[in-house]
């Protein structure tokens, strides 16, 4: 049993080894992109959200 275990994070260590992970500078770069888009996508919704809630106050 303690064999399968050791196997396993034998394979988990090689593995994250083969590993590219992003630079720093990729990495504020592409979290900026998030909360960017986030944000865009927050504000569409709410001004669609807004909209259609005036529409509907006109229309009842």
């Amino acid at each position: 049993m303690f064999t399968k275990i050791k196997k396993y994070f034998r394979e988990v260590i090689t593995e994250l080894k083969q590993t590219s992970w992003p630079s720093k500078n990729d990495t504020k770069n592409m979290t900026l992109l998030v909360f960017l888009v986030a944000t865009l996508l927050a504000l569409y919704l709410g001004g669609l959200d807004f909209l259609l809630q005036k529409i509907m106050g006109i229309l009842i």
